[in-house]
């Protein structure tokens, strides 16, 4: 390739301008970026779509316009399969930890890479503020004062507003990935029980934590604990996985979490259940299935807020990995590994990058498109 190769980055937010001007981020951080910015300009013919949430027509004019060869994209940015259909895009990088926004070809011969290792401090603490703000009520009780409620009329008593601390609690954690651990390895000094269900036990996590549990049913879980924290990716075999017969196993007052991914559980299930009051649950979620929620999910849940005041809910926007170095972190590794693929000559390159666990598998064995590249280099 005599040119230089072409990337194309679907938000400006990637830029040394946005996350890389962002004064919450502390300044080595941003001078990395601002770096690792310039380099990726000086190696390139770099195109940035100008805003933070293209459309699908958007990205697809861009794709068949500016015909990259390489893709920088997140969350928000659904690359479809129709989009790669251009035999020279070679890869694609991904600021998320999570990779269902991207359909990959039967072929699946166009690498990708992600950003993990990054996020799993800042969502498990997330997730453990989550989990004290609906054990304490925190949310009706703020309101409560909010609203004037709170009156003279309306002294403090020892039984008003009862709620309990987390110590007697039994925590279950469904999928025990880097998240799940830093989970566990926060909240296990604490005491309480924590059981977990993953696909592949870890014997290892369960030595260091004589607290932890391994469950080889999931429902045995749902019955036992009384938080059910969700922490799996989103692919075809976990998409609604808790389902109408999970949540129907729950304790009465039991709490759910998800800052996983929406679609990992049956909400149209969940919703239905409270309506017929069938169960009572308590829930937290920072992930939805159609994000932003949609209006008639939001009035369901709050008609059921209203019919049931004592069932706590806490609705959140994807939110659980915004802490500013935490985002910061995860440019970085987006940019690196953009630039290492571009600068990559042959496939052992490629072995410090961050490709997604599939392609990590086979990194040396598939045919990649990439291998088209260095050819014509």
């Amino acid at each position: 390739m005599s040119d230089k190769p072409k990337v194309f980055l679907t938000s400006n937010v990637f830029s040394s301008e946005e996350i890389g001007a962002n004064e919450k981020i502390s300044q080595s951080i941003r001078d990395k970026i601002n770096s690792l910015w310039d380099n990726l300009n000086s190696i390139s013919k770099l195109r940035v779509y100008e805003g933070r949430f293209p459309s699908e027509e958007e990205l697809k004019t861009n794709f068949n316009n500016f015909k990259p060869n390489f893709i920088g994209c997140h969350l928000s940015h659904k690359i479809t399969r129709e989009m790669l259909k251009n035999p020279e895009i070679y890869a694609i990088s991904t600021s998320t930890a999570g990779y269902n926004h991207i359909q990959r070809l039967p072929k699946d011969d166009i690498l990708i890479t992600h950003t993990p290792g990054v996020l799993h401090e800042t969502v498990a603490d997330y997730t453990i503020a989550l989990i004290m703000a609906t054990l304490r009520n925190l949310i009706d009780l703020h309101d409560y004062v909010w609203a004037h409620n709170w009156t003279p009329e309306d002294k403090w008593d020892l039984d008003q507003n009862l709620s309990s601390i987390i110590n007697n609690k039994i925590l279950g954690i469904v999928g025990l990935g880097e998240i799940g651990i830093e989970l566990v390895k926060r909240l296990s000094p604490w005491g309480l029980k924590i059981l977990y269900f993953d696909i592949n036990r870890k014997k290892d996590i369960e030595d260091s934590h004589p607290n932890l549990k391994f469950k080889e049913n999931l429902k045995d879980l749902f019955i036992e604990a009384d938080i059910v924290s969700l922490h799996i990716p989103l692919n075809k075999h976990t998409e609604k996985i808790i389902n109408r017969d999970l949540l129907k196993s729950m304790k009465k007052g039991a709490v759910l979490i998800n800052t996983a991914r929406g679609p990992v559980l049956d909400l149209e299930a969940l919703l239905d259940l409270l309506e017929h009051k069938e169960i009572q649950i308590n829930f937290a979620f920072d992930v939805f299935p159609i994000e932003p929620i949609d209006k008639n999910t939001l009035d369901r849940i709050k008609k059921i807020k209203k019919e049931q005041p004592h069932i706590r809910m806490l609705l959140m926007p994807h939110n659980a990995s915004a802490d500013a170095d935490t985002r910061g972190k995860m440019d970085i590794l987006f940019l690196e590994d953009l630039i290492t693929i571009i600068k990559s000559k042959k496939i052992e390159d490629l072995n410090g990058v961050h490709s997604i666990p599939e392609h990590t598998a086979k990194l040396s064995t598939n045919n990649w498109r990439i291998e088209k590249y260095w050819e014509d280099k």
